[in-house]
Parts: C-alpha cells; structure tokens; sequence
C-alpha cells in the first residue's frame, strides 16, 4: 500500500518553500527556492509575479521526480500578506505585484484614512489601512498608472496568484480578504461602501471561502506542465501568520505567538471576538465551522535584523560562535540600547519613515554588547506591541515560532523581556507544514490529534527584573526617536 502525501507551500519575501508531509504532518521533502524582489528606490519594492509562478512551478516538477505525483493527495498554500497582484480579463499580469514592504502610497495615507473614517461602515478600514495595503495600492493604481488602471479585472494577494496558476479559480480566505483595508466586517464579504468611494468594480475581487475548501484541481494544463497525469486537490490557502497559528495550535490553546520570521509579529488570539484599536484585526475561518479573530502587530525587522548584524556587518555565517560571546551574566544590563524600527513601523506608530538607532556607545563597548543590544531591541519591541495589543486576561506562556527560535539564547532574553514563558515546540512546526495541513484537512483528513513535544523556556524573577528596568529604557528611547523623527520630517 501506497503513503499518502500532502504537499505544501509557503510564499515568503524572499523565498518559497515547499515541503511534503505524511498524514502526521512529519516531513519527508524539503526545498526552498530563493528570488529576488526589485527595489526602484528607496520607496518601490515589486516583482512581476510570474516568477513566482515559475518558481513553483519548477519546485513541483522537481517534487515529482522525487515523490510520485500519484500519491500526491493535496497540496496547500501560505504566504506573505498585502502584497498586491494585478490581473487582466485573461488573467495576466498588469504590471508587477506592488510588495507589502513597498512605501510609495505613504503620502496618501492620511487622506484615505481619513475618508473611510467618516463612514461608520468603513471605520474599522481606517485603523488598518497603511502603506502596502492593497486598497492604497489600488488608489496609488488609479492616480498614477490610468493605463494601468483601465486594464485591471482581477486583484489578487499572492497566495490567490497561485491557486489560480493552478486552478484557474479566483479564490481567497477570510485572512487575506480581512487585510485589503476593502473588507466589510459586518458583512464578511467586499464592501460596498469602499468600492463605491474609490471606484473599484465588485467583479475584481476574488470569492471568500475558508481556507481549508477546496479551490480546484490542477488544470490539464498545469498537470501537462508537470508531466503528470493526476488532477491533485488545491485548497483556498491562507496567509502566513494565520498558518503559523494554527499549525502551532494558537487556536485552540488561545495562547499568543511571537513569529520571528524576517519580520518580528505578535499574534494575539482574540479571546472577547472584538475589534481591537490597536494592531491589525484579521479574520481566520481554516474551516466552515469556526471563525477567529486575531490581533496582530509587526516590527518590520525581526530576524531579519539578526542576519543583518551578523552577515553584513560583522561579515560571518557562523551565528553560534558570536551568540556565544554573548555572557548570560550581561542579560538586563547592557549599557547600549537598540531601536530596532530599521524599515519604519506600522502598528504602533504608524510612520514608515523611523529608522533604527544603536544608543549608549562609549570606547569600553564591545562587539558582543553591540550584537546583544539588537537582539534585545528586537525584545523590547515586541513587548511594547504586546502591551498595546494583550487580552484583559494575562496569557499562561507564549509560543516562538520562526526561524529565529533556534537560538534559546535569544528565546531566553524574550522569556525575562515578557517576564512569561516561551514555548518552543519539537520539532518546530514551520508554516509551511501549515499550508500541508490545510491539504489534509480540504481532502477529508484530520490533524488535531497528532501529538506533539513541547519546551518551556521559564523567565528568572532576578533577570527578569533587570529587563524591566532596560525597558523603561527603552520606553524614554522610543520616546525620543519618535520626537526626534517627527522633528525631522516637518523640517524636510
């Protein structure tokens, strides 16, 4: 008797991963594919999106070689969210998809938040919408590229472009459709109100389905591509951070999750189902049963800021050697402070324009203060999204996940920094497997059982102490960052 396999993939900034798990979720492939977005200039980031398609393409090509495509009983998606694809009637790409880190709608914000301010129906659109949302996109579309503009017949998030490459459905979930900034949320569809104020037609916007239904099967097209000969399920998808929850449980256990992935998010299951007015509220329906709202907050650097130091500036791949030059006995008392806002912030302070600051630098610092500083920087800043984004009700522990839970070192310095436990599960369930399980459960399969490892990583009262008194540190710093660069724009 065959093994049944469940293929799954995961869009992310810089690369897709793709795996293949056996009915218990356990790995048995593992690729990624690395690419390349563009970056015009300071502002524009973007990427035509067939190479992303390209990308997959060839990925399943290759799986089949290694896996027989026969026993292939699904295949799931995940990936980055906002980041905005344009399609015409037949379905090809307009221009390249404008990415979510892209910061060329910034001078249009404060006008398009205040205009869907003034409706009640849109006021919840207001709070979310910042540069790279998709509305703004497709505002910035309509004054700037009317050629453009005339063209567009499908708007698609980029898990959506590939379900579609694959099936030929236009599709979403309720977590993609939820941070477009043109969703309604008392309706749960597209909102009429958006779409009349900024002239988008009701037929570019693809149907909300859960994530875990099915969008299709492989078109005849693609399975020629792929040289094989079976129409293999397709689930609708869902975007990233919804993944990460559910693969990791957050649902069910009700408990936060911090993802230190290339950016640091705070992912706060919301326990009273109510809007929050701070950080982004997101919509998540894996299946038709049951709808969550998550409460999400970004630094736009998260591990991304641990490559940087390490690869760019002190020039060496070998992270365990200089983690170990960290002293355990420094924790709570380095003398420099990072503010780790390098690419602007959205949730807190709404100003793509913060950059990162390194603070308290005299001739006694050294390289390991320098490193420890960015990563408890990178602390700091989620405790802060934390606090402006927590349920009435203290969480038991959180959950890491991200590729940045490999190191216990900086997991340790989270735990003190929260003053609460760090759950890392073993092995770690990646998002990835997130998008596999939403294969197995749109093809009748189930997951919730399958067990499971977990480690605790527990905070000390002593350092734990210590870190509170850096973050009131921390706190003044921001203070004086935020003064500092809204002195600056109004000079400029």
């Amino acid at each position: 008797m065959t093994q049944k396999y469940y293929v799954g993939l995961d869009l992310g900034s810089s690369a897709l991963k793709m795996v293949a798990t056996d009915q218990q979720l356990r790995v048995i492939y593992n690729q990624q594919y690395a690419y390349s977005y563009e970056t015009l200039d300071s502002m524009s980031r973007e990427i035509e999106p067939t190479v992303w398609r390209h990308l997959m393409l060839d990925g399943l090509r290759e799986l089949f070689t290694q896996l027989p495509a026969s026993d292939c009983a699904g295949i799931g998606l995940t990936g980055q969210m906002h980041t905005t694809v344009f399609l015409n009637a037949q379905g090809q790409s307009i221009r390249p998809a404008i990415m979510w880190n892209d910061n060329r709608t910034k001078a249009l914000i404060p006008q398009l938040r205040h205009q869907l301010a003034q409706n009640p129906a849109t006021r919840t659109n207001a709070q979310s919408i910042s540069p790279g949302s998709p509305l703004a996109n497709l505002v910035w579309l309509h004054q700037f590229e009317p050629r453009h503009w005339q063209q567009v017949a499908h708007v698609l998030m980029p898990v959506d472009y590939l379900v579609y490459c694959l099936t030929g459905q236009y599709v979403t979930d309720y977590c993609e459709a939820s941070t477009t900034s043109y969703y309604d949320w008392q309706t749960h569809h597209w909102s009429l109100p958006i779409q009349q104020e900024f002239h988008l037609q009701a037929d570019w916007f693809p149907r909300i389905l859960p994530a875990s239904k099915l969008a299709g099967t492989l078109t005849a097209a693609v399975q020629q591509t792929l040289h094989i000969q079976k129409p293999i399920p397709v689930a609708v998808g869902t975007g990233d951070n919804a993944a990460t929850t559910f693969i990791n449980r957050g649902f069910s256990d009700q408990q936060p999750l911090i993802s230190l992935g290339t950016s640091g998010v705070v992912i706060i299951p919301n326990t009273t189902s109510t809007l929050k007015p701070v950080g982004k509220n997101v919509v998540v329906q894996i299946t038709p049963q049951k709808r969550y709202l998550l409460t999400q907050g970004t630094i736009q650097a998260g591990a991304q800021l641990n490559s940087w130091w390490v690869e760019n500036i002190l020039g060496t791949h070998n992270f365990t050697a200089e983690q170990e030059q960290i002293a355990p006995s420094r924790f709570g008392q380095n003398s420099v402070l990072f503010f780790p806002h390098v690419n602007g912030e959205k949730t807190l302070f709404a100003n793509p324009n913060l950059q990162g600051s390194l603070v308290g630098l005299t001739l006694d610092v050294t390289r390991a203060d320098l490193y420890q500083a960015i990563l408890e920087g990178v602390a700091f800043g989620i405790k802060m999204l934390y606090e402006q984004m927590k349920n009435p009700v203290a969480p038991h522990y959180f959950t890491a996940v991200g590729g940045g839970t490999h190191s216990t070192l900086w997991l340790t310095m989270i735990a003190n920094v929260l003053n609460l436990p760090l759950r890392r599960l073993q092995p770690v369930r990646q998002t990835v497997q997130g998008a596999a399980a939403l294969a197995l459960l749109a093809t009748g399969g189930q997951w919730e059982q399958i067990p499971f490892h977990q480690q605790l990583i527990q905070p000390t009262p002593q350092l734990a102490a210590r870190y509170q008194q850096q973050y009131h540190r921390y706190q003044h710093l921001t203070t004086t960052m935020i003064n500092y660069f809204s002195t600056k724009e109004a000079e400029l």
